[in-house]
């Protein structure tokens, strides 16, 4: 489980962005959490822990691998 404060990495339009995990919320197993600098017009974005190295990255290496797969990018849009 990741923990409060962890700089995390994401794809928006073929860019590598960064940001900390906050509010997180549920179990070891299964938790959702939100992007510090990550959000839309309604506000902070809750991603689910399923989407780890599939939309967020751990490292900004294996975030760089996939900045040509549009597939793997966080939304940029409200």
């Amino acid at each position: 489980m990741l923990k409060e404060g962890t700089l995390v990495y994401y794809l928006m339009n073929g860019y590598v962005m960064s940001g900390k995990i906050m509010d997180i919320e549920g179990n070891a197993e299964e938790y959702n959490f939100s992007i510090e600098g990550y959000a839309g017009c309604a506000g902070p974005h809750v991603i689910s822990s399923k989407q780890l190295h599939l939309t967020v990255f751990l490292s900004q290496e294996e975030a760089k691998k996939y900045k040509d797969n549009p597939q793997m990018y966080l939304p940029a849009y409200c």
